[in-house]
Order: C-alpha cells, then sequence, then structure tokens
C-alpha cells in the first residue's frame, strides 16, 4: 500500500531535478571579454568606447579602456557565438574584431587601429559640398551600424541604402556586372532564372533589371561582416584591372573571409597566421 506513495514521490523528485538541470542548462552563463586597444605603433589607446555586438545591431556590452588600453566586458551567452568588439575614439579609425566566445570562459581580444591626424579648425570653416557620386557610390560599417533599414543580407541592404550601386549614375547601360572581396575578383555563378529571379529583383529598379547582377554573392554576405563598399561605374578609369569597372569592390572587416559558395564567416583563431 505505500510502494505507490513512495513511487509517486520519487517521480516527483526526478521531474523537479530534470526540471532544474533543464533550467541551468537554458540559463546564460557569464563570459568575459578582455580587450586591449592599441595604436599602430603599439602604444596603448586609453579612453577608448568599447562595444561588443552580437549579428549587426545587438549590442550586448559596453565598455572603456583603462589607461593601458585594456577593458574587461562581461557578456551573457547560453552558446558558443561569434561576436563584434568595434571600438572607437576620436583622432583614431574605428577598430573592429570578431571572435568565438564561449559560455563560462575568457575571451581575449586585441584591436590595432591607426592614429587619424587632427588638425586644428579655424574659427568659421567652409564646408564643401558633399560628393553626389561618392554618396550614392560609397557605403561604409559606420552608416550600416545607424541605418534603421532592416537586411538580412548585403543584396538587400544595397537595394534599400544604394540603389545607384546596381543601375549606376550618368547613363551607363549597365549597373553591377563584377564583385570584388577583399581584393578578390569573384567569378559569378550564370544569373537565376524564373521565380528565384523574380524573388531576387524586388525593389530594383527597371532600368537595373536586365543587368547581370550578382545576387548570389552580394546575398551569401553578412551586412555585419562589412567594413566599406565602393562602386565603379562605367566612367571610373581609375583602375586598370580587368572587370574594374561596373565594379563593385567590397571590404571586409579583420578576421572575416569569403568563399564562394559558403558565404562571408568569422575565422576561428586557430585559423588566424601566428
Amino acid at each position: 500500500m505505500r510502494v505507490a506513495p513512495m513511487m509517486t514521490r520519487l517521480a516527483s523528485a526526478l521531474a523537479i531535478a530534470s526540471l532544474a538541470a533543464l533550467a541551468n542548462a537554458q540559463a546564460p552563463a557569464r563570459t568575459l571579454v578582455r580587450v586591449t586597444a592599441r595604436d599602430s605603433t603599439g602604444a596603448a589607446i586609453p579612453s577608448a568606447e568599447l562595444t561588443v555586438t552580437r549579428g549587426l545591431r545587438d549590442v550586448i556590452a559596453r565598455g572603456t579602456t583603462d589607461d593601458g588600453g585594456h577593458a574587461v566586458l562581461p557578456v551573457e551567452l547560453k552558446e558558443t557565438e561569434d561576436l563584434q568588439v568595434t571600438m572607437r575614439k576620436i583622432g583614431y579609425a574605428r577598430g573592429d574584431r570578431f571572435f568565438e566566445a564561449r559560455p563560462l570562459g575568457t575571451a581575449d581580444v586585441t584591436i590595432t587601429v591607426a592614429r587619424r591626424p587632427m588638425t586644428n579648425l579655424a574659427p568659421v570653416t567652409v564646408i564643401a559640398q558633399r560628393d553626389p557620386k561618392r554618396a550614392s557610390y560609397h557605403l561604409d560599417a559606420d552608416e550600416i551600424d545607424t541605418t534603421q533599414v532592416f537586411a538580412d543580407n548585403t543584396w538587400e541592404l544595397i537595394k534599400r541604402l544604394r540603389p545607384d550601386m546596381l543601375t549606376s549614375r550618368g547613363g551607363c547601360a549597365t549597373g553591377v556586372q563584377e564583385v570584388w572581396v577583399n581584393g578578390k575578383r569573384i567569378r559569378l555563378p550564370l544569373y537565376p532564372t524564373g521565380m528565384a529571379a523574380a524573388r531576387a529583383l524586388v525593389g530594383v529598379p527597371p532600368r537595373a533589371r536586365f543587368s547581370y547582377i550578382p545576387v548570389s554573392v552580394l546575398s551569401d554576405i553578412a551586412p555585419e561582416h562589412i567594413l566599406e563598399i565602393n562602386y565603379h561605374d562605367c566612367f571610373d578609369s581609375s583602375m586598370a584591372a580587368v572587370g574594374s569597372v561596373n565594379a563593385m569592390f567590397i571590404v571586409l572587416k579583420p578576421g572575416v573571409v569569403y568563399q564562394q559558395d559558403v558565404g562571408s564567416f568569422v575565422l576561428e583563431a586557430t585559423d588566424h597566421p601566428k
């Protein structure tokens, strides 16, 4: 007669233990991100603003470097993730570094950036009109970080922020025909047809729809991986290389690479050259 109550209590205890174990497994664990900021001469960069970001805009930690250029930023993780540390300070170039972080672990990240020369400004400064061509043909990480446009990939981002990169300005017969990533010309696959083409061209201006648009390459690059994009239209003769007109030049952030048919991804620490 007592067996059933005992079994019931045992089952309840096991259920409670299982729920507790599950809760502990799903609870975020603290990871310490230890950042060192240096300039190109090796000197420490104090009072630099740091952010740790998941994806494009999910800031999960903020901090400031001390007099030695160091900072420790705690983050909460449930699983191993690729995160990004961004450093900003007036007088220095922006610095970005991707790294792999594990729950209950410690990640050491070093950011090395160049100084920017500082000049004394006159009390009254005449500001030249912004170059409209550069405004249409240039996009960098700072603008991508602050835009309110949502995009899953670089193709969607450019369609919304820089459509002139797809159509060209000033009478070019075609838009973008070539894509270069980190100085390497990407051999583009055949352009999609049928429904795939129809989906890809949603939001693209009509003048660009008959161009050979490299949808597959741009769709495989994450916006948060981009440092800078520049576009050279049909009138741009600044480069003599084959494939350098009607061409988009993409520079990825340090620690990020692009592989055709794979896309952009963060190299693990063990993949970096010693």
